[in-house]
């Protein structure tokens, strides 16, 4: 009975995650920002960024392999037309992969990004950014089975599951769109570490509500949920120190569900760069928590160094699922590369 109920929740928590809630998502959601909304394609400090993700949870409910894991890639260029000097054009390409239980059911999609920022000054930009995509849906059947298999009590895998019209994928195309505001004041000098840089945005992700069933059908109940993003952060540096706050938060809303995530990092630069002759590099440690509202606390940090950035997180259960669970949910790595160097251009990180 009690492995019953535990599968019963890891596969409730599936649905949840997998369809109506917030599709795939990130707990260091701005490392992965063109799931987080297109307009933020190029809103960094650089030419070109890189950066993978990876996230793994509930293998402590599951079962090693067959708990859920993500995979994410991107690569952005920041403007394409270095004529325009009043704003940026900038493209960017996503991938992102995701398998989930026994039955390894699966989503890929890739995305193009595509933003155009303004600048209304020196210190403020407006962006707005749409992505197209597609994205394809798998299940592989030979890992479930079905009440017709039972035959006298027993699982007998060779019998027919009379499940014979449903399908093992189906694919669509994906559309979304989303606006950003930046701010941004930087150093006075090298030391100083008084810069001011802050960014909020909303995006709508699956505004054309594509039609999703392993079924074939289509009509009520098929349809993909839009989801709607509301974000923002502010990087506030300590004036004279070496230390920056960096408060933060994401609101998803899809069809009956809502996810709020809200926290706060702590950054604390090792090392500046050093522009003339490039043999110290530009260090910073980030360190922090956030709060996944009735499912989650994070703890992460964030190591960088020059061109490079890498993060990692754990998410400790909080929600009904922690008897199952004892409280574990999942890890998640992140690692970005900037060129040019962030650091030569102001001091202090790229963005987040």
């Amino acid at each position: 009975m009690r492995k019953l109920t535990t599968l019963v929740l890891v596969f409730m928590c599936g649905v949840v995650m997998q369809s109506s809630a917030q599709d795939v998502h990130f707990s260091q959601f701005y490392e992965s920002p063109l799931t987080l909304n297109p307009a933020l394609c190029g809103v960094y400090n650089g030419q070109v960024m890189a950066e993978v993700n990876y996230r793994s949870q509930w293998a402590s409910v599951a079962g090693t392999g067959a708990g859920f894991n993500t995979m994410a890639a991107t690569v952005q260029l920041h403007n394409i037309m270095k004529k325009w000097t009043k704003g940026y054009l900038s493209p960017g390409l996503s991938f992102y992969n995701d398998k989930s239980g026994d039955a390894s059911i699966g989503i890929t999609e890739i995305n193009f990004s595509l933003a155009s920022g303004i600048f209304l000054s020196e210190k403020s930009s407006l962006a707005g950014g749409l992505q197209a995509g597609w994205s394809q849906h798998s299940i592989n059947l030979a890992g479930l089975s079905w009440d017709n298999q039972y035959i006298n009590g027993q699982y007998e895998p060779a019998a027919s599951s009379g499940e014979t019209s449903i399908g093992n994928s189906f694919s669509y195309a994906d559309f979304s769109a989303g606006l950003s505001y930046s701010y941004g004041v930087g150093q006075t000098n090298m030391t100083s570490n008084d810069q001011f840089k802050a960014n909020v945005g909303a995006a709508i992700f699956h505004v054309n509500q594509p039609e999703m069933s392993y079924y074939g059908q289509s009509g009520a109940g098929t349809k993909l949920y839009m989801r709607y993003v509301a974000h923002g952060y502010v990087d506030y540096g300590i004036a004279n120190s070496n230390i920056g706050l960096v408060p933060c938060f994401v609101l998803y809303e899809q069809g009956p569900a809502q996810e709020i995530d809200l926290g706060l990092k702590i950054r604390y630069a090792l090392k500046q760069e050093s522009k003339y002759t490039g043999i110290n590099k530009g260090s910073a440690i980030d360190v922090g928590g956030y709060y996944r509202v009735g499912d989650a606390a994070i703890v992460l940090t964030q190591i960088e160094w020059a061109n490079y950035a890498f993060g990692f997180s754990y998410d400790f259960n909080t929600s009904a699922l922690t008897p199952a669970s004892s409280g574990r949910g999942g890890f998640e790595l992140s690692l970005r590369f900037i060129n040019p160097n962030p650091f030569l251009s102001s001091g202090t990180r790229a963005m987040f």
